[in-house]
């Protein structure tokens, strides 16, 4: 945890650090925007767990033979 208390008990910021600190502290609507788009993603996977898990067996096979058959592995 940094100290504040101004000068005492720890090393002089460099220019370089303090530029750093500046970008990092101007970064955070940044990194907002990219954890909502994380939760979204996040939402989507959930979706499609729930939507996988209630396919029928007929729907799951036809399912995953079309998945062998585009990948290449109708002979496996």
């Amino acid at each position: 945890m940094p100290q504040h208390d101004r000068g005492q008990g720890r090393a002089a910021r460099t220019p370089a650090d303090i530029a750093r600190l500046f970008d990092l502290a101007g970064s955070e609507a940044a990194a907002i925007r990219e954890l909502d788009g994380c939760v979204a993603r996040l939402h989507e996977v959930q979706a499609a767990k729930v939507a996988l898990r209630d396919l029928t067996a007929d729907e799951l096979r036809a399912a995953l033979a079309s998945r062998r058959a585009v990948l290449g592995g109708e002979g496996a």
